[in-house]
């Protein structure tokens, strides 16, 4: 096997994307009597590696079924266009208000361009590819799909994006959570194996939803969780710190009445004290990378969070 693929033993692959150095964004490799699916895409670039451990596992561009996206910022989803033409049996599935956007990618480009800068931009993405939309299949809450003998359960689970979907694998009872149930970069790796960190995102964070969502996956006892960013977890590693962090990101925003510049000071402090919680240095190491642009989005999602309540009110 590839040394940038983990076999978890269960027909659950985990092959590294490659984006942004590794580490950072899992693409899932689903195997079940010759039949294939793969779970999130991240970046165009992500197609080599991903041909390569299918080559190395003996998995033909034919069998894969289903591309399943968890939600369409670009670092999940970047590549599905590229894959969708090396993989001429593939659909992709994603949720009804994420469709228009993989099947146009233009408004998902100017945004995250915006986000990025683009220079960076073009670094991480390239051209991002259209996805034809014959090709999109939309799902909603527990809609199934076959993958062999597997059966693969949509879950409508809001609080990163509107439009985020996790996968339940019902023969394992392990859940696909995209970003629904935080980031754990081999960088944040601590010395029990899980440091965790919860995702907040421009435009659409809803800590109420996050919250929901989290609690309904783990009223399913998943033993392992399938994160993103970046491979397997086990649930009781990671749940409680997340929940406290959701709770201190909350109440952040609200102190400082939504102001950018003082939530960046005070997620400093949060993750000063995680440093210690989950003895897990890079929280507070400006040298690892992973933190830089993990904390600006955080704070950039709580920032417009806290104002689009303030209008509702």
């Amino acid at each position: 096997m590839s040394d940038i693929v983990t076999d978890y033993k269960n027909g659950i692959y985990n092959a590294d994307s490659g984006y942004e150095g590794g580490g950072v964004a899992s693409i899932y490799i689903i195997r079940d009597e010759g039949r294939t699916a793969i779970v999130d895409t991240a970046s165009r670039a992500a197609l080599e590696p991903v041909t390569r451990a299918m080559r190395d596992m003996g998995a033909e561009s034919g069998s894969v079924d289903y591309i399943f996206l968890t939600h369409v910022h670009l670092d999940h989803s970047g590549g599905a266009g590229a894959f969708v033409k090396e993989f001429p049996n593939a659909r992709v599935v994603v949720h009804k208000r994420g469709a228009r956007h993989v099947i146009d990618p233009e408004k998902l480009v100017r945004g995250a361009a915006e986000i990025y800068g683009a220079k960076t931009f073009d670094r991480l993405y390239g051209k991002v590819l259209p996805v034809p939309e014959d090709l999109v299949v939309t799902a909603g809450d527990g809609d199934e799909f076959r993958v062999g003998n597997r059966t693969i359960v949509c879950m409508d689970t809001p609080g990163h994006a509107l439009h985020h979907l996790a996968f339940l694998d019902a023969r394992t009872n392990g859940v696909f959570t995209g970003d629904a149930f935080g980031m754990s970069y081999l960088e944040l790796r601590n010395q029990s194996g899980t440091g965790v960190m919860l995702t907040t995102s421009p435009v659409q964070f809803d800590p109420e939803a996050m919250e929901a969502s989290m609690r309904r996956i783990e009223s399913l006892e998943p033993e392992y969780l399938y994160l993103t960013h970046f491979g397997r977890a086990a649930r009781a590693d990671i749940a409680s710190s997340l929940y406290r962090q959701l709770e201190r990101y909350t109440e952040l925003a609200g102190s400082v009445n939504g102001d950018l510049e003082e939530i960046r000071a005070g997620l400093k402090d949060i993750y000063a004290a995680e440093r210690e919680l989950q003895d897990c240095p890079c929280f507070t190491d400006s040298s690892c990378r992973v933190m830089r642009v993990a904390m600006e989005l955080n704070a950039q999602g709580l920032a417009l969070w806290y104002g689009k309540t303030l209008k509702n009110k």
